[in-house]
C-alpha cells in the first residue's frame, strides 16, 4: 500500500487536544460521582465517546491521504517502434456543428482513447498536445491509463505553455519539424510514427521542407481530421441563450498541404469517420519488430480512501446519537444500576438517622 497525499496525516495532531479535553471531562465526572456516593462508570464505558471521536478523526486522515494498493507487473514493449498520439489543442478545435454538439476537441480526445485501446499493447505508445508547436505530455510506454488522464487533463486551449490564439487558429504544422530537434524518440527506435488528432486548420506552410526534415528522421505523419467547413465556435453566456464568436471564422485553405504533408512522409491521411483504417495504417507501419526485455510498470488499483470515510459512518451516526435503538439497551441497563446505587444509598443514610 503506498499514501499518495501522507501530509493529509498532520491531521492526527488534532488527537493531542482531544485526548486532553477527554481525560479532564473524564476525571471531573469520575470525582462527581465519587462525591454523590456513586461508583464512577468502568473506564472503557467513559471513554467511549472520546475513543469514537479519535477514530473518526484517524479514518479521517488516512481517506486524506489517499492510500492505495500499488500492483506491479513486468511487461515487454517493442524494441524498435515508438507512436505518438497528437491531440490538436488550438482554439479552433472548440468548434462544434451546433451549440449543444459535441466539439472537435470533445471528439478528437474520445477518438484518441479508442485509438490507443485498440492498438497493440506491446507497441508504446506516448500521448503529447499540439498547440502552437508539439509538446510532449507522456513518454511512450505501456501506461495506457497515464495516457487517457494526460489527453483528457492536459490538451485544453489556453491552458498550455505554448499558446498565441488572438481569438484565430494558431496551429503551425511546420513546427512539426521540431519532432527531430528534441528527444521524442529514443535513438535506438527505427519505426517511429506520429499521428495528429485535429481539425487541420492553419496558416500555409512549405510543406517540401517539412516532409524532408521528418523523412530524414524516419518519421511518419498520420493525421486524422475532425470537423467541417460549417462548424463555429458557441459561447455561452449565463442565463443566455448561445451565440456564435464572430472572432473565429473556418480556415481549410491548408487542407491540402496537410494531406500532402501526411504522404510525403509515408504515412496517411484519414476523416474521423475512417478511424479504423488509420489504426491499421499506423499498426502496418509499426509492423512485428523485437521486444525488448521486459519492465516494471506500476499500477495503482482503486483508492482505499472511500472505505475509511465508510467506515466513519456508523461511528459518526453513533456520536450523533442516531443509533438511538442500539444503545437504547446499554443506557437503561446503566440507568437501572445507578438508580439501585442512589436508593441504596438513600437506604443506608435513613437507616443511619
Amino acid at each position: 500500500m503506498v499514501l499518495l497525499h501522507p501530509g493529509a496525516l498532520v491531521a492526527l495532531v488534532l488527537l493531542v487536544p482531544l485526548a486532553g479535553v477527554e481525560w479532564i471531562r473524564l476525571r471531573r465526572e469520575r470525582r462527581a460521582a465519587r462525591a454523590l456516593g456513586l461508583r464512577p462508570r468502568r473506564l472503557w464505558r467513559a471513554l467511549g465517546t472520546g475513543i469514537c471521536a479519535g477514530v473518526v478523526i484517524a479514518l479521517a486522515a488516512f481517506a486524506a491521504s489517499e492510500p492505495s494498493l500499488r500492483q506491479t507487473k513486468r511487461v515487454q514493449l517493442r524494441a524498435d517502434a515508438e507512436v505518438y498520439l497528437f491531440v490538436d489543442a488550438s482554439a479552433s478545435m472548440l468548434a462544434s456543428a451546433s451549440a449543444n454538439s459535441p466539439t472537435r476537441l470533445q471528439q478528437a480526445r474520445s477518438a484518441s482513447a479508442e485509438f490507443a485501446q485498440s492498438l497493440p499493447p506491446d507497441l508504446p505508445l506516448g500521448a503529447g498536445a499540439l498547440p502552437q508547436s508539439p509538446l510532449p505530455l507522456t513518454a511512450p510506454n505501456a501506461d495506457r491509463q497515464l495516457f487517457f488522464a494526460a489527453i483528457d487533463h492536459l490538451t485544453t486551449p489556453g491552458s498550455l505553455p505554448e499558446h498565441l490564439y488572438g481569438g484565430r487558429t494558431a496551429t503551425d504544422f511546420s513546427n512539426l519539424s521540431t519532432l527531430t530537434s528534441t528527444h521524442f524518440f529514443l535513438p535506438k527506435t527505427r519505426r517511429r510514427i506520429v499521428v495528429v488528432f485535429s481539425d487541420a486548420e492553419g496558416p500555409l506552410f512549405d510543406t517540401g521542407a517539412t516532409a524532408a526534415t521528418l523523412k530524414h528522421a524516419h518519421i511518419r505523419l498520420v493525421f486524422v481530421r475532425f470537423g467541417s467547413a460549417s462548424d463555429r465556435i458557441w459561447l455561452h453566456p449565463p442565463g443566455q441563450s448561445p451565440v456564435i464568436d464572430t472572432k473565429y471564422e473556418p480556415d481549410v485553405s491548408d487542407l491540402g498541404e496537410v494531406r500532402l504533408l501526411a504522404g510525403e512522409t509515408g504515412g496517411g491521411f484519414y476523416d474521423q469517420r475512417r478511424l479504423g483504417g488509420a489504426v491499421d495504417k499506423v499498426e502496418r507501419l509499426a509492423g512485428h519488430g523485437p521486444d525488448r526485455a521486459a519492465e516494471p510498470l506500476a499500477l495503482y488499483a482503486d483508492s482505499l480512501g472511500p472505505y475509511a470515510l465508510l467506515a466513519a459512518v456508523p461511528l459518526l451516526a453513533w456520536l450523533a446519537g442516531a443509533l438511538l435503538p442500539l444503545s437504547a439497551p446499554l443506557e437503561a441497563r446503566s440507568r437501572r444500576r445507578r438508580r439501585t446505587q442512589l436508593q441504596r444509598t438513600s437506604e443506608a443514610a435513613s437507616n443511619q438517622a
